[in-house]
């Protein structure tokens, strides 16, 4: 390892402050573990780490000269946006399906807690995932082209090529940002399947919690595309 404690220091703070800062990758994981529970929740948060880390590489390979190429990147841009705009949609349908089945009192009973026989469904604010968090989450990841930018010109800063272990400084850095990302996102899902598990389904607490996640997915695909 080429890297000193200021240098691994100055990395983890800057790392810390990515993490926490709003964005579609937190808000999809957050949004799984309300309406499936904890199970999915963490499978989204595996195919962030996934996504993150092939990002990483791509900043260290060519993220650079992709992001140099305007016509690539964007294409990059607004296949993000409509990604987000995408996810949104389906938000907005749960949202729809939610006032449809209260109107006709078909709403399911919240489930009870028993510390002895748990519930074995949750009982989620948003409609069961059609597809695979994982997938999902990957696809979130790696069409944020934010996300690129932001690793081209902040990670590959402490990537040294005249290193005697380059490989090695690679994977500390990865492990540093995926360690951070994974004691964030695991609070997400614990703290999200546990809202999850006490909101009833059809409830109004339940459609306005849709509604809010769609808006800030659109809200995040207007941010993506702006300059």
């Amino acid at each position: 390892m080429s890297f000193d404690l200021a240098t691994l220091a100055a990395f983890t703070a800057g790392v810390v402050v990515i993490v926490l800062l709003p964005g579609a990758n937190s808000l999809y994981v957050a949004t799984t573990a309300l309406r499936a529970g904890t199970r999915s929740g963490f499978r989204a948060m595996l195919g962030v780490f996934t996504g993150d880390a092939v990002l990483m590489v791509l900043a260290v390979l060519s993220a650079q000269a992709l992001a140099a190429n305007p016509v690539v990147y964007t294409v990059l841009v607004w296949a993000g946006a409509l990604y987000l705009l995408w996810l949104a949609l389906g938000l907005v349908r749960s949202a729809v399906q939610r006032i449809l089945a209260r109107r006709a009192h078909r709403a399911e009973p919240e489930p009870t807690e028993n510390p002895i026989q748990p519930p074995t469904t949750p009982n989620p604010i948003i409609a069961s995932p059609r597809l695979s968090p994982y997938r999902t989450a990957l696809v979130t990841s790696l069409l944020n082209p934010k996300a690129i930018l932001f690793l081209a010109s902040f990670f590959v800063q402490f990537i040294d090529p005249a290193s005697p272990t380059p490989l090695g400084d690679l994977v500390i850095l990865m492990l540093i940002l995926e360690v951070v990302s994974a004691a964030y996102l695991t609070l997400l899902v614990l703290v999200g399947a546990r809202i999850g598990r006490r909101v009833q389904p059809h409830g109004r607490l339940a459609i306005v919690g849709t509604l809010a996640a769609a808006a800030a997915f659109v809200a995040l695909a207007v941010r993506v595309v702006l300059p």
